[in-house]
């Protein structure tokens, strides 16, 4: 037979929605391992009112089990009259058998009394009973309620309970309210009960009602995507369909009804971004586009099911988006006139972070590091003064009263300004671009001054944070600053920068105010560990990643040399010349710090000769490739010299030369890698 469980609640926020059935089913699979109940399919669905599990082919009885429970050692289990001991009597009554069914069995500790016990499979409608409150006490959220006497807590007041197994009602009462097989429709509508029968006609019964119930989540999607479609073709364009808001409209109708409407002619002359934002965000609506992407004076709501009076809905939807975008437009033109000179002024009133001045400071310092990047980079001089004017107006629409109330169009509005006033394309691109990455895998800035201020951004905000003692630690990082050195490493990479993270680091750190709590000696690796991840990504076996660890190595040489290392130790000769390179390695390590320079007059034996030489004949390498090339002509000295020669002789002058002799093959052999960290291959 088949199982269902529904929480009615209270109207529960979108966000809430997706987690909880997530929960609730990883919750339920658990549970119904726990108890040996078998089924053949479990699935949860639901609205913002309604959290809903469904179980197919629940068994009828928990499966019988047989287990053995290890007991006290053997000599307990009769005493000297031959009678069962105390301790064996207890042991079989906690097992729910007699004393003459216990057993010795021999283990590693010796013999011990063991009781084989056999647990009989209890009926699925009395272990539902308990199987229904346990899960819907278990699930979490970001915000609970009480409101009732008992003090039980939930995202919002549960109001029903359906909890059926085939026809019968599962009974049990929770936060006071009893369990039955009663649904309810939509909220604006009147509340007649709806009768389930059973567990595989309830979302028939709910889609069947006068004024449809959709509680499949895919299936409310569908219908939302057809009548947004069917209002789309009526105005002979398409809907912005942004996923995120397809998704939060799902999770707040329990039956989606698209609206189309217009608006007024004037809001179009808004910046698009800050347009679709305000509908998006704002208030729940989709933009309408030409086939070209571009905005049209028109917008799809959606309501929560049909009306009998949807022009006066539609009217309703029209006035509080006409209010909202009434409200931007002010903003924006307020903006406009303060212009972006004057809300740079405004940033020495916003601080940074403690210990590390205001936005004003923060703004100075990048726009000095930027023009320090430039130089190093041999941008040209134009290039350069957009990057400093980019660089200098980087935060000032901070200060703004769009990006006041619209927190995401940071960065967007500093370059909407900048075109306003005539900016040169280069900086107003770049103030765009700014906070580019907004994730560790989405898109970079496109222009090369773009690239270079985005940079400097973030060099800032990670050194500032480091030297201020923010170090992010486990799944902490309030600042986002693993975020913000990967958007640094993948910038440098994708442009083919020749930095490395301590030239990165060094400029970045230069006018930084001293600070008691500084950890920028972390920084070092915590940049490392994000190119590390994109190595990663490409497949880089960890020993590779180890051997090109280099903070001094520019980044781009450093990822260069992962691949070509990769690819050369395929090759047999460059794995056995490694293998001798940890040898060398772990001589060494036992040696003194301060050895003699290498005496050619000492080396006597022809092995310790012919690697010397071999060393000295190494041909001049071009680049990386040719270097592990050129190695592979070390292969066989080196193992001569392993197989036939002893470091450690008694002769302190010998023994000195030949650690001379092999510090001068590391110093080969580790030029670019460390061949030291691979492993051994095949």
């Amino acid at each position: 037979m088949n199982a269902l469980l529904q929480i009615g609640t209270e109207h529960l926020p979108a966000r809430f929605l997706r987690p909880a059935l997530e929960q609730l089913k990883e919750n339920a699979i658990n549970i119904l391992s726990e108890n040996r109940l078998n089924y053949k399919t479990l699935e949860t669905y639901g609205t913002y009112k309604k959290l809903v599990l469904e179980i197919k082919d629940l068994a009828e009885v928990s499966e019988d089990i047989s287990k053995e429970v290890k007991g006290p050692p053997a000599k307990l289990l009769k005493g000297a009259d031959g009678k069962f001991t105390p301790q064996a009597l207890g042991f079989a009554a906690k097992n729910g058998i007699k004393a003459e069914q216990l057993v010795v069995k021999e283990t590693e500790k010796g013999p011990f009394i063991y009781a084989d016990i056999k647990i009989k499979g209890v009926k699925t409608e009395k272990l539902l009973a308990t199987i229904f409150p346990e899960l819907i006490k278990s699930l979490n959220f970001a915000k609970n309620m009480v409101w009732e006497d008992s003090g039980f807590r939930f995202a919002r007041p549960i109001r029903s309970i359906i909890a059926l197994y085939g026809t019968k009602i599962i009974k049990f009462e929770i936060a006071g309210v009893k369990s039955s097989n009663k649904a309810y429709g939509l909220s604006s509508f009147k509340q007649t009960p709806i009768i389930i029968k059973n567990p595989e006609s309830y979302k028939d019964a709910l889609k069947n009602q006068i004024h449809p119930i959709l509680v499949d989540l895919k299936e409310r999607e569908k219908a939302l995507l057809r009548s947004i479609e069917g209002c789309t073709k009526l105005l002979g364009y398409q809907a912005d369909l942004d996923q995120d808001l397809i998704d939060e409209t799902v999770n707040f109708t329990e039956h989606p009804i698209a609206l189309a409407g217009d608006m007024a002619l004037s809001f179009m002359k808004l910046p698009k971004k800050l347009l679709t934002t305000v509908l998006k965000t704002q208030i729940k609506m989709f933009p309408v586009v030409d086939k070209k992407g571009e905005l049209q004076p028109h917008f799809i709501a959606v309501r929560d099911g049909v009306s009998v009076n949807q022009e006066e809905v539609k009217t309703g939807f029209k006035n509080v988006m006409t209010a909202r975008l009434t409200d931007a437009v002010f903003f924006f033109e307020n903006d406009l006139k303060l212009g972006l000179d004057n809300m740079r002024s405004k940033l020495k009133n916003i601080n940074f972070i403690d210990g590390m001045g205001t936005m004003e400071d923060k703004t100075k310092r990048i726009t000095e590091l930027t023009a320090a990047l430039a130089k190093l980079l041999n941008f040209t001089p134009s290039e350069t003064e957009n990057a400093k004017q980019a660089a200098g107006y980087a935060y000032a629409d901070l200060a703004s009263s769009v990006v006041y109330e619209f927190t995401d169009l940071q960065g967007y509005m500093g370059g909407v300004y900048a075109q306003k006033e005539g900016r040169a394309p280069d900086v107003s691109t770049a103030l765009e671009e700014f906070y580019l990455p907004l994730s560790a895998s989405s898109d970079l800035p496109k222009t090369k001054v773009g690239s270079l201020v985005s940079l400097a951004g973030k060099l800032d905000t990670l050194a500032a944070n480091f030297k201020a003692g923010q170090v992010p630690s486990g799944s902490q990082d309030p600042f986002a600053l693993r975020r913000q050195a990967m958007g640094a490493v993948r910038i440098v990479l994708a442009n083919n920068w020749s930095l490395s993270i301590n030239k990165l680091i060094e400029l970045a750190s230069k006018n930084l105010p001293e600070n008691e709590n500084n950890q920028l000696a972390q920084l070092p690796e915590f940049l490392w560990q994000r190119l590390q991840n994109i190595l990663e990504e490409k497949q880089i076996p960890e020993d590779i990643i180890s051997a090109v660890k280099n903070f001094d190595a520019p980044l781009n040489i450093v990822l260069v040399n992962a691949g070509i290392l990769a690819e050369q130790l395929k090759s047999e000769t460059l794995q056995a010349v490694a293998e001798s390179a940890k040898r060398v390695t772990n001589i060494l390590k036992q040696a003194s710090q301060n050895l003699p320079d290498l005496d050619p007059s000492l080396l006597k034996e022809q092995e310790e000769i012919a690697l010397n030489k071999a060393v000295d004949n190494l041909p001049k390498a071009q680049d990386f490739a040719m270097e592990l090339k050129n190695l592979s002509v070390l292969k066989q000295p080196l193992e001569d010299f392993f197989a036939k020669i002893m470091v450690n002789v008694n002769d302190a002058k010998i023994k000195q030369n030949r650690l001379a002799l092999l510090l001068k093959v590391k110093t080969v052999l580790f030029k670019t890698a460390d061949l030291g960290k691979l492993k051994k291959r095949g």
